[in-house]
């Protein structure tokens, strides 16, 4: 209960669509998208908006008839004051199924009593607190609420400035690495992905604009500047280490604002470990401070000069002719950090299926994550749990991961686990004390967890004594990297013994 007692509110929120926007006291919007329609609007009991109780308990909205209630708490309690009301309470089934469905009172009735267990004409003053809450239940469940799997509430982000760059498009910035084309920001728009405003010309040309109270910034880069930029890029990797007969083809891809120096030095660790053999390490370094950083972005969207995905599909692509070219096809094994793992996730789309079964991909501390069969099998992802940067990038499968971590460490099964959240999930969400009612909620739940587990079994979330740690070089994730390549390297040797006794017997014969 303390939970819900503290839940965010909302100053005002209405209908668009099939959307509900909401705002909250920062002047920041939201979007609810998907679920039903009771979900949506926080109204389990699709209390009207011209009902007393929907003013008292905080509405902030209508949609059509319904009121729209800023969390899911005020919407129960108006639907159970409206019942405890004097003249709700002289009422009966029949009486309450005349104010949801006029034109088919019966049936109604008659279902909001099989899931009950009340008899259609008992009066509800009659009624123990226990049926009280199991009739709540029963009215929520009749008018559609329930988690459905697909249900969104998403922060919508801001423009942070309007990039200018003569002889390109113009590009709008959200947040700080991702850039949108005006026709791309103008569909996020339409589809309530992005707070702004599309504002139509006379002659038909449409422009963007925030709202009142936000101000974006406009930023010019220019041609000279796109240029140096473009040319840092023309080299596809750098190599460390020394080439050594049948060794793994090893890649390292770093993150964002890693300085040449600092992403040698990690892709000399993965080296050192390896006995010094060959890396090779895709040029992803920063390349202008301050504002000017914006640069980079613009280069990943622009999708011209050899733009940092591209060049990972051929960085890929290299590294598999490597592999190739060697007696026995080793391994191709990429360690990715941070915002790596995201330039990774995008090249990897781009490869074939035979290509991508090829590669395989140990991330740390990503910004994403790459998803179950979209590389080699054995692709693993590795999170801390003293790193914020996953939760921010991939919040709920990171959230599902540090409950499944949680879980396994207290001794549970994943079975147990699962149990655990959708329990959770019906207490919180259906406020009802009758077992019946929570158990059937709790088994629908558990099949919708049981689909978003099967996206994090390749997920790991790995020990740490820091409350913060995000580098690559940290000791949680260097631990992980020393085991990775330790396995790889014992395998590679086991191959070259087993041609080596295969040479001996075909010689002595």
């Amino acid at each position: 209960m303390n939970e819900k007692i503290t839940m965010k509110t909302y100053t005002s929120a209405w209908k668009e669509g099939d959307t509900v926007l909401y705002v909250d006291a920062s002047d920041c919007r939201y979007a609810a998208k998907n679920g039903n329609l009771a979900w949506r609007i926080n109204n389990p009991g699709l209390v009207g908006h011209h009902c007393r109780f929907a003013k008292k308990n905080g509405s902030i909205g209508t949609w059509e008839k319904f009121a729209i209630f800023s969390n899911l708490l005020q919407g129960h309690q108006a639907l159970k004051e409206w019942l405890h009301s004097k003249t709700m309470l002289q009422a009966d089934l029949y009486v309450i199924a005349k104010h949801y469905q006029p034109d088919s009172i019966e049936q109604f009735a008659q279902n909001l009593a099989l899931s009950s267990g009340i008899q259609p004409k008992t009066k509800l003053k009659d009624l123990t607190h226990s049926e009280f809450e199991i009739l709540l239940s029963s009215i929520e469940k009749l008018c559609g609420f329930s988690r459905t799997g697909n249900e969104e509430f998403l922060l919508l982000p801001k423009i942070a400035a309007k990039i200018e760059c003569p002889g390109k498009e113009d590009l709008y910035l959200i947040g700080t690495d991702l850039t949108l084309t005006h026709d791309e920001a103008i569909s996020w728009i339409i589809s309530h992905r992005l707070d702004a405003v599309v504002v139509h010309r006379q002659n038909a040309n449409t422009h963007l604009r925030s709202r009142p109270r936000y101000q974006m910034q406009t930023l010019s880069l220019t041609w000279e500047q796109h240029c140096e930029t473009s040319g840092e890029l023309e080299v596809l990797a750098r190599v460390v280490g020394e080439k050594t007969s049948g060794q793994c083809i090893w890649g390292f891809i770093n993150g964002i604002r890693n300085t040449k120096e600092k992403a040698i030095k990690s892709c000399n660790l993965i080296s050192s470990n390896a006995g010094n053999e060959q890396v090779f390490s895709l040029r992803n370094d920063q390349f202008l401070q301050g504002v000017k950083e914006v640069g980079v972005a613009i280069l990943l969207k622009m999708g011209v000069d050899t733009p940092i995905i591209k060049n990972t599909v051929n960085f890929f692509r290299y590294l598999l002719s490597v592999s190739e070219s060697q007696k026995n096809s080793s391994p191709v094994v990429i360690f990715a950090h941070s915002q790596g793992v995201a330039i990774a996730e995008h090249a990897i789309a781009l490869l074939s299926d035979d290509e991508r079964r090829k590669i395989r991909i140990f991330t740390f501390g990503g910004w994403s994550f790459i998803a179950p069969g979209a590389a080699h099998p054995e692709s693993h992802n590795y999170a801390s749990v003293g790193d914020l940067i996953p939760r921010a990038g991939s919040f709920n499968l990171q959230y599902l991961a540090m409950r499944k971590y949680e879980g396994l460490k207290e001794g549970l099964s994943q079975e147990e686990i699962i149990r655990r959240l959708a329990f959770g999930d019906a207490i919180h969400d259906l406020d009802c004390l009758n077992p019946h009612v929570l158990e059937t909620y709790a088994q629908e739940r558990s099949k919708y967890y049981r689909k978003e587990f099967e996206k994090i079994n390749n997920v790991t979330i790995v020990d740490s004594a820091s409350m913060w740690e995000h580098s690559f070089n940290n000791e949680s994730y260097q631990t992980i990297v020393r085991e990775i390549i330790e396995k790889y390297r014992k395998n590679q040797k086991k191959i070259e013994l087993s041609d080596a006794k295969k040479i001996l017997v075909e010689s002595s014969i």
